[in-house]
């Protein structure tokens, strides 16, 4: 969680210039939405957000690959070509003279064929077997589990995104009141040493001492509003800025909220085995693609022939046609399908040691989630302690200070011990928000 900070007073002034404008500019376009709590928002993210919606897409395409992968089995195609020939200048070939009546040893030029020529052919065909495709389906399948894994991870990520601004956002609430209260008390307190001063009972020194104090409670108020809008400005980007949230709930929901919950998040985890799945279906399909290929084709021709013009009135049409069988094979010499079966082989060891890892990461991960919260709470526990106890000082001190017993330089040093023990509880406890939400996104 952040933590109120320093910022100058000239740069403060402009920062809260400039975002006044911009937010003001910005909420003609925002429309206003209130929400009661972060599983709110992160529905809200879902319908707006451009990364989830590009997730959507994603599925339709990983889907889409598996059907290509389907429809490959038989990877039907029908070549269809046209053409026609103005054959101005045939080839002449010689044939053996004693055909024609000539002497034994000469030979006759003959020009043979149709000088205008025109086909059209139609090849259907379709693999009857091919095991490298057959593969593929299984490797589509593996592929839109995998995006669909990989979307999860991706969401999730955003949400803890959207979990940290959040509450974020309601710290810096509950500071602003905190701080609001601690003004009061430096506003009276300015008030009670200025009359002090005028009755000549205190020094200009315990004016200016009080005023100090309530100047830089001011400062830190107006540093805080402007962190305020920052963190606003960063939730709303979320929904492509078209909400400006209002956030109604409170930190004090989460005050007695101490029970343990368990992580049992595997993402990352079935990521990694996903893709050693995968790339155990590429080499099985990189082998599986140095079988032959047995393939049905077929052939319908027709042919018009003339010597007068394209498409004579009394030219000739001859057709021909086959159907047929045939088988492709790449004898195990291609250099390039050998060296991919050894690369796949290589790539699949690494990520083989890839998801071992991540098996044990995953475990340590999802125990670091349980122990933060603990952490969190314990912490809680201990600055809620250290409050009551400044709390008390403080009040006690008050008393003393207007009973002329301690001085004013001691008493502000109470309140500030106060302040900061107050804030420091008010962080912890959004450390608990937070906490626990980071586990119950990462379990769902």
């Amino acid at each position: 969680m952040k933590k109120i900070e320093n910022i100058p007073i000239p740069l403060k002034k402009g920062f809260l210039m400039l975002f006044s404008i911009f937010c003001g500019l910005s909420s003609f376009s925002q429309e206003e939405r209130i929400v009661n709590s972060l599983p709110e928002v992160l529905q809200l993210s879902k319908e707006k957000n451009y990364a989830l919606q590009n997730a959507t897409l994603q599925t339709q395409l990983a889907n889409l690959t598996k059907k290509t992968a389907i429809g490959n089995i038989l990877n039907p195609r029908i070549p269809a070509t046209a053409q026609s020939l103005n054959n101005f200048e045939q080839q002449v070939s010689f044939l053996p003279g004693p055909i024609f009546g000539l002497p034994v040893g000469t030979f006759k030029e003959v020009t043979m064929g149709q000088q205008y020529t025109s086909t059209f052919s139609i090849q259907p065909q379709f693999d009857i077997l091919n095991f490298g495709s057959i593969a593929q389906i299984k490797s589509a399948k593996i592929n839109e589990q995998l995006v669909e894994n990989q979307n999860k991870l991706n969401e999730q990520n955003i949400y803890n995104q959207i979990n940290g601004v959040y509450f974020n956002l309601l710290s810096f609430e509950a500071q602003k009141k905190i701080l609001q209260e601690n003004i009061k008390i430096a506003e009276s307190l300015v008030l009670i040493n200025q009359n002090k001063f005028n009755e000549g009972i205190t020094r200009k020194q315990d004016v200016n001492e009080a005023e100090a104090n309530l100047i830089a409670l001011q400062d830190k108020l107006s540093q805080l509003i402007l962190n305020q809008k920052i963190q606003k400005q960063s939730l709303a980007l979320f929904f492509e800025n078209e909400f400006d949230l209002k956030l109604t709930e409170q930190l004090s929901n989460y005050e007695n909220r101490e029970e343990l919950v368990a992580t049992n998040s595997n993402f990352k985890s079935e990521n990694y085995k996903l893709q050693y799945q995968m790339m155990q279906q590429d080499l099985k399909i990189a082998h599986l693609q140095q079988l032959p290929v047995l393939s049905f084709i077929s052939s319908f021709n027709w042919q018009n022939l003339s010597n007068v013009n394209y498409f004579d009135a009394n030219s000739n049409w001859v057709n021909f046609n086959y159907v047929g069988l045939k088988v492709t094979w790449d004898f195990p010499t291609n250099v390039q399908k050998l060296a991919t079966v050894y690369n796949k082989k290589i790539q699949l060891n690494q990520l083989k040691n890839n998801a071992d890892h991540a098996e044990k990461e995953n475990e340590f991960a999802n125990k670091q989630l349980e122990i933060e919260y603990e952490k969190a709470i314990e912490q809680y526990k201990n600055f809620k302690k250290i409050y009551l106890l400044k709390k008390d000082t403080f009040e006690k001190n008050f008393n003393q200070y207007q009973e002329q017993i301690l001085p004013l330089d001691k008493l502000l040093i109470s309140q500030n011990d106060l302040l900061i023990s107050e804030i420091n509880m008010v962080n912890a406890l959004a450390n608990i928000g937070f906490s626990k939400n980071k586990i119950v996104i990462n379990n769902n």
